[in-house]
């Protein structure tokens, strides 16, 4: 279902078995036991952002079951473009595992690399992700510039949403992968319901050499609790903001 070429977003059903997805939720659950998760909460309107995360770092390290999906979803996406994607360059950022317990969200966003895979590995109430393919208006030179960031303020409104875009509105279900272009994709998540914790795996990828200039304050922003001083760390501050 869906194209990522011409679509922006590809869904794959049972593109790992449910005792695969069984198998890493174990991994999972033994890993936060052992060592916990960051729990990440950023009150943000209309929708907070709130999940805890195990970010690339610890899945190198501790989780390889997950850490050989990445690879392997990297094939898969290959053998899906014509143009070569390769894991980021950051470790902790690349492939990580996001648990959003009961009421929590995810703030409607933009990814700053080119493409992201979700695998769900289990199913839960509410947690749908919802999407808008083919959305973002882009500037040629200034994915992350003040400008860009208005344009996008304004296509995130309720009324330009409704009113311009095709929504796309996806349950988790274990197995189930969706690849979006996700600098492209305008997506947010719906609130946990209940049933468990919504788990996740989530996968950055990007042509080579890839580099972001809100790199150090947006990985504060996702997997830390520290304050991050731009008003959205998906933007540059405009010059008259920046201090000496």
């Amino acid at each position: 279902m869906g194209d990522l070429q011409t679509e922006e977003y590809l869904l794959i059903e049972k593109f790992i078995s449910e005792q695969k997805c069984e198998s890493l939720l174990q991994d999972i659950y033994k890993y936060k036991e052992r060592f916990g998760a960051k729990k990440i909460s950023r009150n943000i309107k209309p929708i907070p952002l709130s999940y805890s995360v195990i970010d690339g770092l610890a899945v190198q390290s501790h989780l390889p079951q997950v850490q050989s999906l990445y690879e392997r979803v990297n094939e898969f996406i290959n053998q899906s473009t014509n143009q070569p994607l390769f894991p980021l360059a950051s470790v902790q950022v690349g492939c990580n595992v996001n648990i959003t317990e009961k009421g929590g969200t995810y703030r409607w966003h933009y990814d700053r690399n080119a493409v992201t895979a979700l695998l769900y590995l289990n199913e839960v109430e509410g947690g749908e992700i919802e999407f808008y393919p083919n959305y973002r208006v882009t500037l040629p030179s200034g994915k992350f510039s003040p400008l860009q960031s208005w344009i996008d303020r304004v296509q995130q409104s309720p009324f330009i949403r409704y009113g311009f875009g095709q929504k796309v509105v996806v349950k988790p279900k274990p197995g189930l992968l969706l690849v979006m272009c996700g600098d492209k994709c305008l997506h947010s998540v719906r609130p946990v319901l209940g049933g468990g914790d919504r788990i996740n795996i989530v996968m950055a990828y990007d042509v080579t050499n890839a580099s972001y200039v809100v790199e150090n304050q947006l990985n504060s922003y996702l997997y830390s609790s520290e304050t991050v001083s731009a008003s959205d760390p998906n933007y540059s501050p405009s010059r008259d903001t920046l201090k000496d």
